[in-house]
């Protein structure tokens, strides 16, 4: 069997295998650890007949240190966000400013301050121009029109194209941007869904980078809500209630999901305990195979603002399931005449995960570099574990590139030999491999022994 790794990208211009290319190249090919029995980081590109799309390509590897072979897609969704003017930013950005700043995240204040004091600058230089205007000299008005109409096309040249057009479109629920929603959205869960259907794949891993994790977010929230009580045979012959030994590895993660979370130690026992339950759902004949949900950069921290209206909107649509958390929403239920709090339900069926659940069997891991006066590090990312939930592992990481200035684009950016700890982090977080090397790369490379360690 293979294991499949989804990429998905940010906004801006992005051209087609660009990201995945540099992608691969920091989790594996430049990754000397990577390779099973062979000496160097095969890859090999090969048709993409998933997709559909004839401008991807699929990325193959040779065996990891597991046995087992990977291939790399892309979900490539820029081509659907064609047509973005900066009317669509405009509107989106109304939404953002007309708020006070205290709602605001502390990260995005600085951000929000500066766009109010432009829009309130503009706002009373025209009103004093139309006041004042035949007393100024007549030079002036035609300057202020070339630079007005010179600011214009930048702002739509390269702020909509490159910055923030795409997010606009995409985060801002208007009667004009839901096709384009809804086409990303169908695109990414029908990719999803081939990979599903495929005998190859027996484990699937979805990365997104910036807007990418948001849309990733989105795919599997909804292909988990078609397939959540999807069992195959097994489960129907020998349900869970009648199998306590089946059912070890969901008590274990409910449990989890149920005691206080604020232990530093916490998102590693319940992603172990994930994995676990993620093993007991096949052993069912559970139709899911994503393991892993990995984001960087993710503007999913700054939920309350982007997907509501306020941090109490946003709490309330959690708790209402339309925003899957990691541990899931859990409901009380009888089980045995006692109450008891789950996310699974209908015992005589096999516990079935309720279809906000994703993160039960999934398990979310996310990069960030922590910012300070919003230019170091990225502004756009954070830790998610306050906005979805305890059981996301939040990575901090840190880079020496642009002097750690404006990071949000170097996630994976080539590094030195050996790799930089945000490239270690990144292939941590993929988990290619699933079982950790034996021992730590010797300062002094022996090729011999390397091999003898992969076989």
């Amino acid at each position: 069997m293979k294991q499949a790794v989804v990429l998905i990208h940010g906004i801006g211009e992005q051209v087609p295998m660009d990201t995945l290319r540099g992608f691969v190249d920091a989790v594996w090919a430049s990754d000397a650890t990577a390779p099973g029995p062979k000496a160097t980081a095969q890859v090999w590109s090969k048709p993409d007949l998933v997709s559909g799309d004839f401008e991807l390509r699929r990325l193959t590897t040779a065996e990891n240190r597991d046995g087992r072979r990977t291939d790399f897609f892309e979900f490539y969704w820029a081509h659907m966000m064609e047509g973005t003017e900066v009317s669509h930013l405009l509107s989106w950005a109304k939404t953002l400013l007309l708020r006070w700043p205290w709602n605001i995240p502390r990260q995005l204040r600085g951000i929000w301050f500066v766009l109010v004091g432009l829009a309130l600058g503009v706002a009373v230089g025209t009103l004093l121009f139309s006041v004042y205007g035949d007393q100024l000299p007549a030079w002036l008005a035609p300057m202020v029109g070339v630079i007005g109409s010179a600011a214009w096309v930048g702002v739509g040249a390269f702020v909509v194209k490159q910055v923030a057009g795409d997010a606009a479109r995409y985060l801002h629920v208007a009667p004009g941007n839901i096709q384009s929603r809804h086409k990303i959205r169908e695109a990414g869960v029908n990719l999803l869904e081939k990979l599903h259907d495929s005998p190859k794949y027996d484990r699937i891993i979805v990365v997104g980078h910036s807007l990418g994790s948001v849309i990733g977010y989105d795919i599997l929230t909804h292909y988990w809500a078609r397939v959540h009580d999807q069992f195959g045979a097994t489960a129907a012959t020998a349900p869970h209630s009648e199998n306590a030994g089946a059912r070890a590895a969901l008590d274990v993660l409910e449990a989890l999901a149920r005691e206080p979370s604020d232990g530093a130690d916490y998102p590693a026992r319940y992603q172990a305990a994930q994995g676990d339950y993620f093993a007991e759902l096949r052993a069912a004949g559970h139709r899911w195979r994503v393991t892993d949900f990995v984001t960087a950069g993710s503007p999913l921290a700054h939920g309350a603002v982007l997907l509501g209206r306020d941090e109490t909107e946003f709490a309330r649509r959690k708790e209402q399931r339309e925003f899957p958390t990691c541990p899931p929403v859990l409901e009380a239920i009888k089980v045995d005449g006692a109450t008891i709090k789950k996310f699974t339900f209908a015992p005589d069926r096999g516990w079935i995960p309720h279809h906000a659940a994703v993160f039960g069997p999934t398990r979310w891991s996310n990069l960030y570099f922590p910012c300070s006066w919003t230019i170091h590090g990225d502004v756009v990312g954070g830790k998610l574990r306050p906005a979805f939930g305890p059981g996301i592992w939040d990575i901090p990481v840190e880079t020496t590139r642009r002097g750690g200035f404006f990071s949000h684009t170097l996630y994976w950016a080539p590094g030195e030999t050996p790799a930089p700890s945000w490239i270690v982090a990144l292939r941590e977080a993929v988990r290619i491999c699933l079982t950790p090397l034996p021992t730590a790369t010797p300062p002094t490379r022996d090729p011999g022994k390397e091999k003898a360690r992969a076989d």
